[in-house]
């Protein structure tokens, strides 16, 4: 950076004892004010200012050109070591998971969306999807269990991890679901006709809840602050079109392998487009289990955010960025049901 940026307005006023010794100047005021081209409202530089007005101090970046500077404050800036931008550039993902935008939405041609189980558009119940209405015929006629998801009892963990050269300046991120859906079908004998569905709403999410960043070492050992985990949130739904896109789905269309240890071919629904993925699981059912107690499913999966028609996050030309590949880890419970009513 050095002598081609004279100055750097930082999130949230972090570094505003850093700014403060800089003289104010009329045409960087004017810069500050009416720079249209920012999304959001820069921070003003000018002494005066900073100490003034705090509010000035947004959660975004205003990089200055050194020629646009007085001499003063061009000589003053360049005695600035590198160590406090940084330092400030650190809070820059504090909120971001995802961020400038995303590639337009088209529908993927290989399948068409799929139902999603037991969500509905807003809060209410939905049908029952045509997989469980099979599932549920095909134990009336005693070839199998069917299972429907246990929320409370079952986790689902999204990983998002930082990138670019200044990847240490900014966080790793852990997203869990709340109210994951979906139902699961185990045939008396083999594995022919087994099959999972599962859905989540992605205005559900938790994000970076301690005790979840805690047990994943120091990689994950910083504690973001409510306001990061807000902004997180914000530009997560912001970054994959939530209002339009606000369901993930999953349904298994194969299955191969044998009891305990499975191989399902699953379609995830995400953004409008649908992509097939090789998973292995392990389901776990207690020795001499006649379909009375909790079935057990576990397995991880990688969704990378390009194939969905999403940009990850990125600023400063890339310099901090998102990973393109999420890792997924599922630990799913379910309980026998005798309907496919929503749970």
């Amino acid at each position: 950076m050095g002598r081609d940026v004279a100055a750097i307005a930082v999130v949230g006023g972090v570094l505003r004892h850093q700014v403060g010794g800089l003289a104010c100047h009329g045409s960087l005021r004017a810069r500050c004010r009416h720079d249209v081209a920012m999304l959001v409202r820069p921070a003003c530089l000018c002494r005066s200012e900073c100490r003034s007005d705090p509010s000035w101090f947004t959660p975004m970046q205003v990089l200055t050109p050194a020629n646009e500077m007085p001499p003063v404050a061009r000589w003053r800036a360049a005695r600035r070591s590198a160590a406090p931008v940084i330092a400030g550039l650190a809070m820059l993902l504090a909120g971001a998971l995802a961020g400038c935008g995303t590639a337009p939405p088209t529908p993927s041609a290989a399948m068409p969306p799929l139902a999603a189980p037991g969500v509905g558009a807003q809060d209410g119940p939905a049908s029952p999807s045509p997989s469980c209405t099979a599932w549920l015929a095909a134990q009336q006629r005693g070839e199998g269990r069917l299972y429907r998801v246990d929320a409370a009892t079952s986790q689902v963990r999204i990983h998002v991890f930082r990138a670019g050269r200044l990847a240490k300046a900014g966080h790793n991120h852990v997203i869990g679901v709340e109210r994951l859906t979906g139902q699961v079908f185990v045939p008396n004998d083999g594995i022919a006709g087994a099959g999972v569905e599962l859905a989540f709403r992605l205005d559900d999410l938790a994000i970076d809840k301690p005790e979840w960043r805690a047990p994943l070492g120091p990689e994950f050992a910083s504690t973001p602050s409510a306001s990061d985990v807000a902004g997180t949130r914000a530009n997560l739904l912001k970054a994959v079109d939530g209002d339009r896109f606000p369901i993930i789905a999953m349904r298994s269309t194969a299955v191969a392998g044998a009891f305990p240890v499975l191989a399902l071919q699953l379609a995830v629904d995400w953004h409008g487009h649908t992509r097939t993925l090789q998973v292995p699981v392990r389901v776990t059912r207690p020795s001499g289990d006649a379909g009375h107690t909790a079935l057990r499913t576990q397995g991880a999966l990688v969704l990378r955010q390009s194939d969905f028609g999403i940009t990850p996050f990125s600023v400063l030309g890339g310099l901090l960025a998102i990973q393109d590949d999420l890792t997924v880890d599922v630990d799913v419970s379910a309980s026998p049901v005798a309907s496919c009513a929503a749970g």
